[in-house]
């Protein structure tokens, strides 16, 4: 009997020491996910997290993650309905975080703060550098996905409209450690549109400092950021790369475009009626009977010939996300498909 238990005492010591069979991991499920993120002294915000089913199926196959913030009066779902970017993800293969600004009761717009309207506080001190408020908690969140998901870190683009565009800006500046590129729609220069020469941009930046490719976009007819706003986005995006590359304002981005390529209206008709619907913008596409608007795409490239700001201007279009579902608000259903236009720059802008 005595033999018997030292045999098996010895038999368990072997199986202790043997490595433990680890089980496969069941993948991520497929389609729109919600959540939250917290972090001490840093607002609580919830998300919506878009995984593609050909991500969902090959959990440890590298893939980019698109950052998108929503303007003001919308959320992560409702941004994720108007600007038909889970779509472009199942045919891209590319997870979408939707971030969405907390909405308290009582608060006000825009006396005290942005969120009475679920706006971004991109124009406020605390929300414009690293590690401190909004800012710090959607850094912190994409840093979340990009743990839990096997997500390219060469490959984690930001974009965003509107207050979104803005606080995308803000983000660009304290982490482009983080983001490769970014691209603001309807938006402005770094500290509240006044960074116009992109100096401070470079010195949110600090040691991390780094070309950042940029694709500003602007619509002609934009009654909320016109285009002289739009315009501090170009100056001050080219400045602060060309500042980043060497050191110096040496003109390493030049001051004019390297190149201009424009491209017709296209007639037909768009997918519904961009001018009726909750809470929209006047616009003239789907009464002029237009497919896509006409637009002009201006590059600024390095010495080496690639673009590192590119602005994409809609010949007529408001204050809108053009090519959008107009399920969704502040969508004009006309192209161009900015969500397409998004990709095709963030996917020739990997992190160097």
């Amino acid at each position: 009997m005595r033999r018997w238990l030292l045999a098996l005492l010895a038999l368990s010591l072997t199986l202790v020491a043997l490595p433990a069979y680890a089980k496969p991991q069941p993948g991520p499920a497929a389609g729109r996910q919600h959540g939250s993120f917290s972090a001490p002294g840093l607002p609580t915000l919830a998300y919506a997290l878009y995984v593609p089913r050909g991500v969902a199926d090959k959990p440890h196959k590298k893939v980019p993650l698109l950052v998108y913030l929503h303007g003001c009066n919308q959320n992560a779902d409702d941004a994720a309905t108007g600007s038909r970017l889970e779509q472009l993800a199942d045919r891209e293969n590319v997870l979408v975080l939707f971030p969405q600004q907390t909405r308290p009761a009582g608060s006000t717009y825009p006396v005290t703060d942005g969120n009475g309207s679920g706006c971004w506080n991109w124009f406020l001190p605390d929300h414009q550098q690293r590690g401190k408020g909004e800012p710090g908690a959607i850094a912190g969140m994409t840093r979340a996905i990009v743990e839990d998901f096997a997500v390219d870190e060469r490959r984690v683009w930001l974009g965003g409209i509107s207050a979104g565009a803005d606080m995308a800006t803000n983000l660009a500046a304290s982490y482009p450690d983080l983001f490769a590129a970014v691209a603001p729609i309807a938006g402005c220069a770094y500290l509240s549109c006044s960074d116009v020469t992109g100096t401070q941009a470079l010195a949110a930046m600090g040691p991390r400092a780094r070309v950042v490719p940029t694709l500003v976009v602007q619509g002609s007819a934009d009654m909320v950021n016109n285009a002289a706003m739009g315009a501090t986005a170009v100056s001050q995006w080219r400045g602060t790369n060309d500042l980043a590359d060497d050191g110096q304002v040496n003109g390493s981005i030049p001051l004019a475009p390297s190149s201009v390529t424009s491209y017709d209206a296209v007639r037909g008709t768009p997918p519904g009626d961009p001018c009726v619907g909750n809470s929209r913008v006047p616009c003239l596409g789907g009464a002029l009977g237009l497919a896509s608007y006409p637009y002009s795409v201006a590059r600024y490239d390095d010495a080496a010939g690639r673009s590192v700001v590119e602005v994409l201007v809609i010949q007529g279009a408001n204050h809108a996300y053009t090519g959008g579902n107009p399920a969704g608000t502040f969508v004009d259903p006309v192209g161009p498909d900015l969500g397409v236009a998004m990709l095709d720059f963030f996917r020739e802008h990997p992190r160097r």
